[in-house]
């Protein structure tokens, strides 16, 4: 459609030219043809007549018409004259002008409805990368304005004494950078805007091992499966995953005994299933009120979610497993390759 659009751009005489030019190489094709199988010349004819008028424009393929018209003449009787001896030849050419007459009106209107919407695509496309475009800016500039409240909040911080006190801070500063990072892998999408869940789950996971983790005997293993996630879902799960893996380290393994965090994320239909496994000491091998705020934050953002959260917890370690709906588009990413799944 984009070249026949530039095509159609053309001079018209230029196209006249073409066009007319293609009908007398049809014409000097088919005089030996008659000779050798006598019959009516329209259907050479009207291929170019057809042609001519989705390559140049229906004003060319009438023209077309008429000149194949004139043309078909030379081959009724009396063969090579444009004198014709019998009326029924003269309702033939008459019968094939009106028929491909109508068919270039036709396949005009076609053609320029096939142009006008791939036009349209077009600008719909490039509407849509100008709206990428901003939304990266914006996305760009939120996140630094959370990367300069983090920022804020950890000066702040180092200026406090309590203990308590320093502790709700440098929480408040991992989930503001949580939704920094959100907001920094955000692209658009014809179904809204969409983050892959793969390369969030695993950035936070690395980033937490490289912060929270830091000097600890721990391993953090994480496995996800790739997903759109919208944006609200994104800050949801992310703030989840902080919460709960800033727990397993803080608690978990008390007087830096060795240990293991284990996440996964696995997409089934129209839902998701996330898993945050530990091999520590449980929930109940925990300090005192170690556990009780962090568990009511993950079960609020669960409800948000509109998830199911179970726990499981015993002396060799503690699992968390939540299932969400998750009906976005999967034409977002390719499937995941066939492995070994984290969850069962």
């Amino acid at each position: 459609m984009r070249k026949i659009g530039e095509i159609r751009g053309w001079p018209m005489l230029v196209r006249l030219a073409l066009a007319g030019a293609a009908l007398f190489a049809t014409f000097l094709f088919q005089i030996p043809l008659e000779r050798e199988v006598p019959g009516e010349p329209f259907l050479l004819f009207f291929l170019v007549v057809i042609g001519a008028t989705l390559a140049f424009g229906r004003g060319v393929g009438l023209m077309a018409v008429g000149l194949s018209a004139l043309l078909s003449i030379f081959f009724f009787e009396p063969f090579g004259s444009i004198a014709i001896w019998h009326a029924a030849d003269v309702i033939k050419i008459e019968l094939y002008a009106g028929l491909a007459g109508c068919c270039v009106v036709g396949f005009a209107s076609l053609a320029d409805a096939l142009i006008a919407a791939n036009e349209k695509t077009k600008a719909l496309e490039q509407s849509d990368q100008n709206k990428s475009m901003l939304l990266r800016e914006l996305a760009h500039g939120v996140a630094n304005n959370f990367a300069s409240v983090a920022a804020l909040i950890s000066i702040k911080s180092a200026s406090v004494s309590d203990s308590n006190a320093k502790s709700v801070l440098d929480d408040a500063i991992e989930q503001v950078t949580v939704m920094a990072r959100v907001h920094r892998r955000l692209r658009a999408d014809g179904h809204g805007v969409l983050l892959d869940s793969e390369t969030f789950i695993r950035e936070l996971c690395e980033d937490l091992k490289a912060s929270a983790a830091r000097g600890r005997p721990l391993s953090i293993e994480c496995r996800a499966d790739s997903r759109p996630l919208l944006m609200d879902q994104a800050v949801l799960l992310g703030l989840i995953v902080n919460e709960l893996i800033t727990n397993a380290i803080k608690h978990a393994f008390p007087d830096g005994r060795l240990g293991h965090i284990r996440v996964g994320f696995e997409a089934i239909g129209n839902r998701a299933r996330l898993a945050v496994e530990d091999d520590g000491v449980g929930l109940v091998g925990r300090a005192q009120g170690a556990t009780g705020i962090g568990q009511e934050l993950v079960r609020g953002l669960a409800h948000q979610l509109g998830g199911d959260l179970e726990v499981q917890s015993s002396k060799s370690g503690t699992s968390f497993r939540l299932s969400i709906p998750c009906d976005t588009p999967t034409a977002f990413a390719p499937p995941p390759e066939p492995s070994a799944r984290l969850l069962h």
